[in-house]
């Protein structure tokens, strides 16, 4: 598939599975090339999904880490990948050096790439390219993550997470409200008004990764259906 005819202009974001050999974009690992177009800020993105363990960290991807080191100006966070990134302290969206976030170790933070170059620490922002509400507002994009829990899944699967259609996301919106955060660097972070759900919502995504669309939906049904009767 020549990648740069899905572009209007010709210009495409590569990711994961994908490098620049000449004027071609040429596959660097095993797996199902997707694309998406209109991105904010980017254009039109492709890259190969694979199952990999380690984390290769690309342009504009979000992803979640946590806080491992702090320093005056930065942190350290790891995502999964061979080194850890910096979050320089003040890549918060209205954060100033009086008035920014203060971030612990061991932290859980959703972030985006902003800087992605090989054989050097990748750089995390959370600022947004398409939002402008402030870190103190609590309604940011990204930034700190209280409470909830954390998960791993394949980097291949966290990517068809991040599908604004993925059924399983959407078919668990519709019987409990809850939170959820999805980093390309195969990191799921959940909350709901109880560990109950919480948990519900855990193994959903979990078992979901190998089912169909109908298989999805009987799987949610059967899950709620079951929580309900254990909590009354």
């Amino acid at each position: 598939k020549d990648v740069s005819l899905l572009s209007t202009n010709g210009v495409v974001q590569i990711g994961t599975g994908l490098t620049q050999s000449g004027d071609e974009i040429v596959a660097v690992q095993p797996g199902v090339i997707h694309w998406m177009t209109k991105v904010p800020g980017v254009g039109t993105r492709a890259w190969v999904d694979c199952n990999q363990k380690r984390y290769t960290p690309c342009l504009e991807d979000m992803v979640l880490g946590v806080v491992t080191d702090k320093h005056a100006d930065d942190y350290k966070v790891d995502i999964r990948s061979s080194c850890g990134a910096i979050l320089p302290a003040l890549s918060f969206e209205g954060a100033t050096k009086r008035s920014r976030p203060r971030l612990n170790i061991g932290t859980t933070v959703y972030a985006r790439v902003c800087q992605a170059i090989k054989d050097c620490e990748p750089e995390l922002t959370c600022v947004c390219l398409t939002s402008k509400k402030g870190w103190m507002t609590g309604q940011a994009i990204f930034g700190e993550l209280e409470g909830g829990t954390m998960f791993d899944v394949g980097i291949g699967y966290a990517r068809s997470l991040l599908n604004p259609n993925c059924p399983v996301i959407n078919l668990l919106g519709k019987h409990i409200p809850y939170e959820v955060a999805v980093g390309a660097n195969g990191r799921v972070w959940v909350k709901s008004a109880s560990v109950k759900d919480t948990i519900l919502v855990v193994n959903a995504i979990k078992n979901a990764e190998h089912l169909n669309s109908k298989q999805m939906a009987e799987m949610v049904t059967q899950l709620v259906k079951f929580n309900s009767q254990d909590g009354s």
